[in-house]
């Protein structure tokens, strides 16, 4: 009769209260929370990563093209290459005889004019005027500024007015990358420079 009643209390002892039970739930539920913040925290980050990545190689491939043939504006020519009535801020058309096998500069990438469109489109855009074919060279670009400076590096010339395109020795590039902002990762800006110098600027002396 003893042992039947320790049998039996040993086994009303066994198992888990609901009070136990209520923590180690909560605990759990704790522990899954935390962790799935984490993972929701990483791949927002490498979301944002790989657009940051992918943005910024665009716009350096960008600058890099724009600076080889900006550089190599006015090849072949008498003069630095720039069209005087087709550039700003925004925009340049420059010319150069690649080719020089003639006078003219009618050959493909002899003609060529870099413009920016803003937001909405907010594109770098590359336009062959002898092939009449367009080539989107970067995007998600907020912003994009050409600067013209003379030998001295200034923007202006003696008497204090903007720089004429001819006496151009030098452009600088100025960019600024949309990197993006995935769920829960802050906005990001990136902004990139290029300082060209021209190979055929006013006061080289030899004329290629």
């Amino acid at each position: 009769m003893r042992e039947s009643l320790i049998g039996a209390k040993t086994r009303g002892e066994a198992g888990f209260s609901l009070l136990e039970l209520l923590i180690a739930m909560t605990v759990t539920l704790m522990m899954m929370t935390a962790a799935t913040t984490l993972l929701t925290s990483s791949v927002g980050t490498r979301a944002r990563e790989n657009r940051r990545s992918d943005a910024l190689a665009d716009a350096q491939r960008a600058l890099n093209i724009m600076s080889r043939e900006i550089a190599n504006s006015g090849f072949g020519l008498s003069n630095n290459g720039i069209v005087a009535t087709d550039v700003n801020f925004n925009k340049i058309r420059i010319r150069a005889n690649i080719n020089n096998t003639n006078d003219t500069t009618n050959d493909q990438d002899e003609d060529i004019t870099f413009i920016y469109q803003p937001p909405p489109v907010a594109s770098i855009v590359r336009f062959d005027r002898v092939t009449n074919s367009t080539t989107v060279l970067a995007n998600n670009i907020t912003s994009f500024t050409l600067t013209y400076r003379n030998a001295a590096g200034n923007t202006v010339d003696a008497t204090g007015n903007p720089l004429t395109p001819g006496l151009t020795e030098r452009i600088t590039i100025d960019v600024t990358v949309d990197v993006g902002a995935p769920a829960g990762q802050p906005p990001m800006q990136v902004r990139m420079m290029s300082d060209v110098a021209l190979r055929n600027a006013p006061l080289v002396l030899k004329r290629y």
